[in-house]
């Protein structure tokens, strides 16, 4: 037998492939006592499902491993209790067992066979409480006395005393037919995968909350360079220096900003609104930005839609468990908070449950929603809802020369920071036209009303970190790109200055309005002298993007 004592201790101490063992070795004995509850077993699998789950995150309480057996069977009862109320068992007498197990009934047909399997778990279910529960288990998968015994936290003396009285309610025939039939009701070896199955060591991405990291604030480029590096990529990290310290730089995420054209966005419709800071609509097609970073990184894709009906999850839980097997993370908008991109890395009870990383799940009433693994994962129950499409990584595939992707990358920059709308929204250049005269409105910053200087702060404040962080990776990107492009590289190297010029400008204007992350600094947006100066910031900045394009422009000429 193998030493479950040890893999129980194992699995407390947080090793999944221990508890993945465990599973293993209990999972019969799960679903079996589950079955001698319920009489049905396709629910007595999903109450051990649930179980297990359960199990899995209240480990730390179990003081003793050898106690985990009939610690397992509390759960395991705990979650039939709820189905029992409101079911019935299906039963059948003992008196009728006399007709089932007549030797001339021997059918042959399927649905003869059938019928003779549902008989036999029937006149299982008519047995007293104590001998049916010692029956299922002992006969499911040939546990021994003893394992029963710890199981039910009984004697062994007790185990053969139920098991003597119901085979006595038996007879012979019957009893080979009721083995036989628990035995082919065991669950099959998928079953620890849909119980639990979570990658481990995926790279977290989330908002910046300090360290010696580069802050990652765009969740599309950020949650892509996660999952290239659990992959396997060959991203280093870089040390650089900035704003008077030392930072380590991911180059996965320099890669991702700049041939996404994330890094060149800038988006300002009309109003004030939360969604300017959405990158991935700075095409008219969300597509074409995942499809080129896709294409520059060197591996296949497929776009999954949630689909509306009354099973909206169905499709894309089963596309996010074919991938997690596989091992391999899949991104995913929606889930959890905004419709930005996050990472799901695992899933509980086939999918019931998703867990990852997202960049909302710190975030006040969106985190409510969510538990924590240990890992730090979030766990989100009823996620379908607000889950709007998966990309599920392919097969690796060759990518084009490092040439053609500075080129591609290059044209493609250019075209976000000249776009003048996309889907009717300023963008590019003309975003920082519609900023700068927002600001300059000085009917929409109302003195008396604070919570409406706070969105309107807010807006703003985005704005201002998506272009410092944008154009530095920007200015990095280039940095990087003049060393493997000499001809190109003056041209290149200026328009990096222009991009670290604009981010340096961006710092500016958190000084103007009280300092950066300054917690009064939406009321000192009331005064419109202070407004009118980040104005004119923003206007020089505009300029430095566009100078930065002539530059790239010049490069590509070359």
């Amino acid at each position: 037998m193998d030493d479950w004592r040890a893999l129980v201790a194992d699995a407390r101490a947080g090793d999944l492939a221990a508890f993945e063992a465990v599973v293993r070795r209990f999972m019969d004995m799960a679903v079996g006592y589950a079955y001698s509850v319920l009489g049905d077993f396709c629910l007595a699998e999903d109450a051990a499902q649930e179980a297990f789950v359960q199990a899995y995150y209240d480990l730390g309480t179990l003081r003793e491993p050898q106690a985990f057996p009939s610690w397992l069977r509390r759960i395991v009862f705990k979650y039939c209790d709820r189905r029992t109320r409101r079911k019935r068992l299906p039963t059948l007498s003992l008196e009728a067992t006399m007709e089932i197990a007549d030797p001339q009934h021997d059918p042959q047909e399927a649905v003869q066979r059938r019928e003779l399997q549902e008989a036999v778990l029937g006149v299982v279910n008519a047995l007293p409480e104590h001998e049916r529960t010692a029956t299922a288990l002992f006969y499911i998968n040939g546990y021994s006395l003893a394992e029963v015994g710890e199981f039910l936290d009984v004697p062994v003396s007790t185990v053969k005393n139920r098991l003597h009285s119901a085979r006595k309610h038996m007879r012979d025939r019957m009893v080979d037919l009721v083995q036989e039939t628990l035995h082919g009701n065991a669950p099959d070896e998928g079953f620890p995968e849909r119980v639990r199955h979570v990658l481990q060591g995926v790279p977290r991405v989330g908002f910046y909350r300090g360290g010696d990291v580069c802050p990652e604030d765009a969740p599309f480029p950020s949650s892509l360079a996660a999952c290239l590096r659990h992959l396997g990529e060959d991203y280093p990290y870089l040390p650089i220096e900035a704003h008077g310290r030392t930072w380590r730089l991911n180059d996965a995420t320099v890669y991702a900003m700049a041939i996404s054209g994330i890094a060149y966005g800038l988006l300002w419709r009309p109003g004030w609104h939360e969604d300017n800071v959405d990158m991935m609509r700075i095409a008219d097609d969300p597509a074409e930005i995942i499809d080129r970073s896709f294409e520059a990184v060197g591996y296949s894709y497929e776009i999954v839609l949630a689909q509306d009906g009354s099973d909206r999850g169905a499709l894309i839980r089963r596309r996010i468990a074919e991938s997690v097997r596989r091992g391999r993370p899949v991104m995913a908008f929606g889930v959890l908070g905004l419709p930005e991109c996050c990472i799901i890395t695992g899933y509980d009870g086939e999918g019931d449950v998703v867990i990852g990383w997202s960049f909302f799940q710190d975030d006040g009433e969106w985190g409510q929603e969510s538990g924590r693994e240990r890992s730090g994962y979030f766990r989100r129950r009823d996620w379908a809802r607000d889950t709007q499409a998966l990309i599920v990584f392919g097969d690796k595939r060759p990518r084009p020369s490092q040439g053609e992707t500075n080129r591609k990358a290059l044209r493609w920059a250019l075209e976000v920071m000249r776009r003048p709308t996309v889907q009717g929204c300023p963008s590019g250049h003309a975003a920082y036209t519609a900023w700068a005269d927002a600001l300059r409105r000085d009917g929409d910053f109302p003195v008396e009303e604070p919570d409406v200087l706070r969105w309107r702060h807010g807006v703003h404040d985005a704005a201002v970190g998506t272009v410092a962080e944008g154009r530095w990776y920007a200015s990095q990107f280039l940095t990087e790109m003049a060393k493997e492009e000499p001809a190109m590289a003056p041209d290149l190297l200026a328009a990096a200055a222009c991009f670290s010029a604009e981010h340096d400008l961006m710092w500016r204007i958190w000084g103007l309005a009280g300092g950066h992350r300054c917690p009064k600094a939406h009321l000192n947006l009331a005064d419109g002298e202070v407004r009118r100066a980040i104005a004119t910031v923003i206007v020089e900045a505009r300029e430095r993007d566009i100078e930065a394009a002539a530059h790239i422009e010049a490069a590509l000429c070359r």
